[in-house]
């Protein structure tokens, strides 16, 4: 039976201390959001790097960071059988072994002149490290609270830091170039070092502070895979049971909505991304400063907002929160085609002056929405263990990464075939109209369907207040030896409802965690 005073521990209000631990990792986002935004522009300017091979390179990193994720999250899961793992903790172990890689794999891809696959495996392996960093950045609020508010209260946290760190990544930038000019390959190595460094010094912090599940009978895998927990299965003929682990996930009905909503945020927020500074000089006519004063706004008035929607989330529901932001963001795509309508007419000033008010109107809703979504997943994990009376955030979290990276790449390839295929002439100032149509069109129109989608899901989800505090109850029941046989009906179909499964086959009577002998025997 799993210690009483543990889940006490994890219901109580956190220290401030783990809240502003957990928020460091946050702000470690900020060498990410470097990293991301000059990646292309060095190997292109200084390594000599043709665009076609330095956007290979970039794209094939991402996908490796989405098939490694789901190893992290199975190492990560099972880090408490080793004896480190027990008196470190499991995520914190995790976060351990990210933290050197990230940092030299950053800071080594700033150097000039080095052969190109070089660049490439050093690209490669600092995305392979960062898919361990991303899964503990999604588990933590599962991880160090069962408390609704207290997760809420984290997710709001994270969204305040990255939005920090975006911020500041601006203006530092900015700064930085203005000191040692934009010319030189110098340049970009020191600002590397200076992440670099920055991002060790915040995740060493937030790797001494953060709070996780204690050790009990929920964290231990030691036999969840193998009849013969004795036998030590070499990590590589353990590739057919990480597979499973990630198959099983999807096998529960509540993951599978949640699924439905997180990827259409993603991609909704992706695509706009990815076509913004297009958008405004080609089809707006303004300048690339107007791209970094909209966005400036926009994160501090998302900072400003995170407060109301966790509030929000706590008064209706985070389904209903996400909704509300949905449908806003929807409403601002349209005005933004009628302003792309009416640009010419109005003037320059008057469209540079309705885009700040749209791009801030917009952050509302994509606010909102991100809120809604990371609040909804920390009760994910809940769900699961309900169904195999096994704690695997990281599981969930390195799914989560791998949907992220799969679907941005394939993304990216989609779009930029389209502007190639209507005739996108690179280096122009001005575009052809079927080109500035197609970028109209994809700007407002596919995040729009994607915004849809994520309508639909959200009416899937049946977590709520009400489900979740009897889900909550019966976990409590079972992990203090309550007898399945004494569930009521209630109970019982929430439970059903949740998992997709029926009740007699949850808290761990299934095929879930305990892989089926025939293919224990294949990775022997």
């Amino acid at each position: 039976m799993a210690n009483a005073s543990s889940v006490t521990e994890l219901q109580e209000k956190l220290p401030l201390r783990a809240k502003l631990g957990y928020g460091t990792i946050g702000l470690s986002t900020m060498a990410n959001v470097m990293f991301a935004t000059w990646q292309m522009f060095f190997y292109t300017t200084f390594a000599g790097i043709d665009i076609a091979t330095a956007g290979m390179i970039v794209s094939v990193g991402q996908i490796i960071a989405a098939f490694i994720a789901p190893v992290w999250g199975y190492i990560s899961d099972r880090m408490y059988r080793t004896a480190i793992g027990r008196k470190v903790g499991r995520r914190r172990m995790t976060l351990a072994l990210t933290i050197p890689g990230l940092f030299v794999f950053m800071v080594l891809q700033f150097i000039p002149n080095l052969p190109v696959w070089a660049y490439a495996v050093c690209n490669f392996m600092y995305w392979a490290i960062n898919g361990g960093f991303s899964t503990i950045q999604y588990v933590l609020p599962s991880e160090m609270s069962s408390n609704s508010g207290q997760r809420a209260q984290l997710v709001g946290i994270n969204q305040v830091t990255v939005a920090v760190a975006n911020i500041v990544v601006s203006i530092l930038n900015t700064y930085l170039f203005s000191v040692w000019g934009q010319d030189s390959w110098e340049s970009f190595f020191k600002m590397a070092l200076i992440y670099g460094i920055f991002t060790v010094v915040v995740l060493v912090i937030g790797l001494l502070t953060i709070q996780e599940h204690p050790y009990d009978e929920t964290t231990d895998f030691s036999d969840a895979d193998a009849n013969d927990s004795s036998e030590k299965v070499p990590l590589l003929k353990r590739i057919p049971l990480i597979v499973w682990n990630y198959v099983s996930a999807l096998s529960v009905k509540e993951f599978r909505s949640y699924l439905g909503m997180y990827l259409s945020q993603v991609m909704f927020r992706s695509v706009r991304g990815s076509i913004l500074t297009y958008f405004l000089i080609f089809v707006l006519g303004l300048q690339a400063s107007d791209v970094s004063i909209s966005q400036g706004f926009s994160f501090a008035f998302g900072i400003a907002l995170v407060g109301f929607f966790m509030w929000l989330n706590s008064k209706i529901g985070g389904t209903k929160a996400y909704r509300v932001g949905i449908v806003e963001a929807i409403a601002v795509f349209l005005a933004m085609y009628g302003l792309a309508m009416v640009h010419e007419q109005i003037g320059t000033a008057a469209t540079i002056a309705a885009w700040i008010f749209l791009s801030l109107a917009l952050n509302f809703g994509i606010t909102g929405v991100v809120n809604a979504t990371d609040y909804a997943y920390s009760f994910i994990p809940d769900v699961d263990e309900i169904l195999t009376g096994k704690r695997r955030e990281g599981q969930y979290a390195s799914i989560n990464s791998t949907i992220d990276n799969i679907f941005k790449s394939l993304e990216a390839i989609v779009i930029t075939s389209v502007l190639s295929a209507v005739g996108f002439v690179e280096g122009a100032t001005v575009q052809p109209e079927p080109v500035v149509n197609a970028l109209t069109n994809i700007f407002v129109f596919v995040p729009i369907a994607f915004c849809l989608l994520g309508l639909f899901f959200s009416f899937r989800i049946k977590l709520n207040d009400d489900t979740r505090v009897i889900l909550a109850k019966e976990i409590d029941r079972l992990r203090n030896g309550g007898s399945k046989a004494d569930v009521d009906p209630e109970t019982k179909k929430v439970v059903e409802e949740l998992t997709g499964y029926s009740y007699e086959k949850c808290w761990g009577n299934n095929r879930v965690i305990n892989f089926s002998k025939k293919i224990e025997k294949t990775v022997r």
